[in-house]
Parts: structure tokens; sequence; C-alpha cells
């Protein structure tokens, strides 16, 4: 008799199946973990050769599957009477694929069970309202999802309130001594909003506006909400500082969020980290941007009659951090040699991922990313104080000259002319300062006194080098017109101190003569 009512059910479920479509096959597939690749013959053929094998090797099994079907092909369906009798809901660790959802978005898991045509109904259990379905998110550079610690939550609607969800995290022997021994081995909460193909599609990182997370009661400081009007901006809460890194240590993570506007779904997983280090030399592992490819790309712009090519200034330095690269890297979809720097970018990306050139404002991935060799070139050929470059239309590149001798026409002042010094006295009288020669027979110069002053004549301290500056732009200041000439010399202060002393006029000391002692009169 029961092997009579279960052949009848493998044949009704087997008719199901070949209604359903590619995305409910997979789910069925994926909850199986069988492959999903394939025709869609292939993907039935998979669900009905499993279906058969459990209805001939495990009951519960069996019940599971024919639930599942049952429930993708009528999703409002509320009860289901196990052919076998013997149908009991496995422990959430031994299946944590029960409760996903189907492909219309609704739970697999019905609102009661049966078993047997007088069996009572009794509630899912409370682990099936926990995992709405798969949750896949996008790859990133910076994490690796090795594996989910915890199933996947629903948040659900709250417009006008609040409300909490709670994850609960025990480690294993090995995952607890993988984290207390490698430094990059963390755990985080991933969340992703519902488009409606969360389930059969990558997913961007996106909390609640409004959201606070806590772990065994401590509030962890992350950034949860990423750039403004920027989907993927977002990083997932790294909550491996608050983790009690025990084995089978209840770990507690609440998650409190307010006012959305559709549901949510959060998940903690076990992600290994890649630094910005190991990345960067990933980069210079990969495929090169040639050299002799930048050169070929300049040269054919060249020779191109419809663009007229001129020299440009390559900058040395990043357009992030403005400081002098040190790995030279650029997308290769990029028409511009202009590049940026490696860590610099990678650390840019890793706090709000827009992966955005900073050249021009292309859309990039780190798997386009390569080392331009050309670039490299000219930065182990420089010196560090080299800012940037001239680049020819030809490939050829040269450093600025930067001297006096092209600001000044190629003329540069001599050592021995730096200490001459012109006077100018009044705006007027222009003049050049020199000793005026002594009146004749007045004064006598020592060697020393007639060499100093043979320096300062008008000649020597007008005399320049041709380096210093033409001749034509020289102004003799020594010829100040004829008015200057009928005007009588100054008079000079400094001769007088070579003068022999005057002695002092004996009036301007007068003292009076002293009286008398005897009489009180003065004397003669």
């Amino acid at each position: 008799m029961a092997t009579s009512s279960l052949s009848s059910e493998v044949t009704t479920l087997i008719s199901f199946i070949k209604t359903l479509t590619n995305p409910q096959l997979k789910v069925l597939l994926r909850y199986e973990g069988l492959p999903v690749s394939g025709l869609k013959a292939t993907l039935q053929f998979r669900i009905i050769q499993r279906l058969q094998y459990l209805s001939e090797s495990d009951s519960v099994g069996f019940d599971t599957l024919a639930r599942r079907i049952r429930a993708t092909t009528f999703p409002n369906t509320v009860s289901y009477q196990s052919p076998t009798g013997l149908y009991q809901p496995a422990p959430v660790s031994q299946s944590p694929a029960q409760g996903r959802s189907t492909a219309h978005g609704i739970s697999m898991s019905p609102l009661s069970y049966t078993s047997g045509p007088s069996a009572p109904l009794m509630n899912p259990p409370a682990a099936a309202h926990k995992s709405p379905g798969p949750l896949v998110f996008k790859d990133s550079p910076f994490y690796t999802i090795l594996e989910p610690l915890t199933p996947v939550v629903e948040c659900k609607v709250r417009e006008q309130t609040r409300d909490s969800v709670e994850l609960k995290v025990m480690l294993s022997q090995q995952v607890a001594y993988r984290l207390q021994t490698d430094p990059n081995i963390r755990i985080m909460v991933y969340c992703a909003g519902d488009s409606g193909l969360t389930q059969y599609t990558k997913s961007d990182i996106a909390f609640p506006h409004q959201v606070e997370l806590k772990v065994n009661l401590d509030e962890v400081k992350a950034n949860l909400r990423g750039l403004k009007n920027r989907p993927g901006t977002t990083q997932p809460a790294d909550i491996t500082d608050w983790i009690r890194k025990k084995p089978n240590y209840p770990n507690n993570i609440v998650m409190t969020y307010a006012l959305t506007q559709k549901k949510f779904f959060t998940i903690a997983n076990l992600v290994k980290r890649h630094p910005i280090d190991d990345l960067v030399s990933q980069l210079k592992l990969r495929k090169l941007i040639s050299k002799e490819q930048v050169i070929r790309e300049m040269q054919n712009r060249a020779n191109d009659s419809e663009i007229v090519a001129t020299s440009s200034v390559m900058s040395l330095k990043c357009p992030l951090s403005t400081l002098r690269i040190q790995v030279p890297c650029r997308s290769i979809i990029c028409t511009h040699n202009q590049c940026f720097d490696a860590s610099s970018f990678l650390e840019l990306q890793k706090q709000a991922p827009t992966w955005t050139c900073p050249v021009c404002s292309k859309s990039t991935s780190f798997e386009s990313l390569q080392v331009d060799q050309y670039v490299d070139d000219i930065l182990q050929s420089t010196s560090s104080d080299i800012d940037q470059v001239t680049v020819e239309p030809d490939g050829v590149w040269s450093t600025p000259i930067d001297s006096d001798a092209g600001k000044l026409g190629g003329m540069t002042p001599t050592s021995e002319d730096e200490d001459d010094l012109i006077e100018i006295s009044e705006p007027g009288n222009l003049a050049v300062k020199q000793e005026p020669s002594a009146p004749n027979g007045t004064l006598e110069r020592t060697p020393a006194q007639s060499q100093s002053r043979e320096a300062s004549t008008p000649s020597s301290v007008m005399r320049m080098s041709s380096k210093k500056r033409p001749i034509s732009q020289v102004i003799d200041l020594t010829e100040s017109g004829d008015e200057e000439d009928e005007s009588p010399a100054p008079p000079t202060k400094r001769t007088a101190l070579n003068l022999p002393p005057r002695p002092f006029p004996r009036q301007e000391y007068h003292i009076p003569p002293a009286r008398s002692p005897l009489n009180g009169s003065y004397p003669p």
C-alpha cells in the first residue's frame, strides 16, 4: 500500500518538475547540493534522478524534497501529507537549507505539516524563519568569504517603528584557532536589500539607513552607510575584535534598525582579508603594459593626419595622494598615459569602492589594472625631486630645464662680481657710490688705502661679465647730465679724520683766577 502510494507520489512530482522554470529548478538543485549548469532538460533529469534515489533509500530526504517541489509549484500550499508517514523536521545543523525562499520569493517552509492522515498540525522549526534563501554578494579583491557562520536572517519592513534581529555565532575549535593565529581571518556581518532578484544575482552590501550593531552588548563602531546615492560603496562590518574567540562560546550579534521600506537580509561570514601590499604584489606579477606598446600607440596617434600631436607634460605625482608615484598603474581601457599609484588607489577603494579612474573617471575594476612599464621606466631613470617630464609625440621624454640661463638669455653672472653694489640715493638723482678724491697736498693715502679705493672706482663697479646681462641692458649711471656737472661736489667729511688734531682755543676753557687768601683781591 505504502509502495503504491509512494510510486504514485513520485509520478506526480515528476510531472510537477517538468512544469518548473530554469530558476526554480536551480533553486531545488542548490538545496540538494547538485550542479546548476546545463540546459533545462539536464536540470530536470538531475532533480528526477535525485527524487527517485531518495524514494528508495531515504524517506525523510524524499519527504523534504517532495515538500519543496510542491511548495515551488504551488506557493500557496499550507499543508503537505507525506506518503510515507515518516516525515520529521531535520535539525538545523543537518539541514541548513530548510526554509529557503522559492523562485517566487515565498518561503519554502509551509505553515503546517502533517504526518499521515490523522497527524495533528505542528509549527515549523524556528530556524525556518531565519533562512530566507541563498545570499550571494559581489566579489571584492579585499575580502574572500570562506564560510557562513550563521543562517540568513530576514529584516522585515518597518516603515514607522524599529525592530531587531539576532545572529548567534558559535565558533568551532578549528575556526577559533585560525582567528587566534591568523590576523587576516576575520568575522564580518554582511547585509543586502531585497531587490526581487536577491536570491538569483550577486548583491551589493547595503545596510538600513538607520542601523545599530552590537556584539555581546558592545556597540560596533563602523561605517555602515557608504557614499550617498552610490550603491556598492558600503563595506561589511568587521566584528572580529568584539567576538570571544573561544570554541562553542555563544556570541550574540544584535542589529537594530528602523524606518525601512523594503526587506533586508543579513548574515555573519568567516572572511579572509587581503592586505593592500599583497594586492600590489599581485599587480606586479600580472601582465604589464609594455614600454614598446605605449610608444607604438603614441606614434600611431602622432602619424594620424586628423590629429595635431604636440608635446605634453606628464606628472610623476599620484593625483590621489599628490606624492611621487611608486607603482604606476592604470586600467587597460584607459587611453591616457597618466598613471596613478597602485597603493593609494587600492587604499581609497577599500574605504569606498567606487572603482572609477581618478584621471578620466571611467569605470574600472581590480582585474583591469596593470602596471605601466613606460612610466615605471621614467620613474626609475629620474631622481626623486623630479615631479614632471615633457613627453614628445614620438615617445621621447625629457626633464624640464629650470635654470637662469634660459631666463637671462643664456648669460649668468660671474662669482667675482657678486658683491658689486649700486647705491641709489634719491629717485631723481642716480649716482654710483664712490669715494671722492682728496685735495692735492692735503692728504696722503697709504698703499692699502689706495688699493681699496681703486677697487671702488666707477669702472670697477660697473664691470660686468658677459654672462650676467647684455651690454645693452647696462645703464651707465656715472653720466647724470649737464645740471649735475655744474653743481658743486658735495663736501667730504671723511678727509678730516686723517688730519692732525688741532689745539683747543684757550677761551673755550677759560677759568677765572682764584682770590688771594690774604686780602681777598684778585691777582693782577
